[in-house]
């Protein structure tokens, strides 16, 4: 394979695998807004704001 061919395709690559991270992200991000919608829906806000709060602790934490 011809070196510019190679190069090409490698910068396709990572073109694609920046696309692919940005949808994910994307997507989780809409999923998590969902599911925190979907929680306030169902508990009262102060108790879905300390579940969040606690979780960002441990993210925080061990991430």
């Amino acid at each position: 394979m011809p070196r510019s061919a190679k190069k090409q395709t490698s910068s396709l690559d990572a073109i694609a695998q920046q696309e692919e991270a940005d949808y994910l992200r994307r997507t989780s991000m809409t999923f998590l807004e969902c599911a925190i919608h979907l929680c306030v829906t169902h508990m009262p806000m102060k108790e879905v704001a300390s579940i969040l709060e606690r979780h960002a602790s441990i993210l925080r934490e061990y991430g």
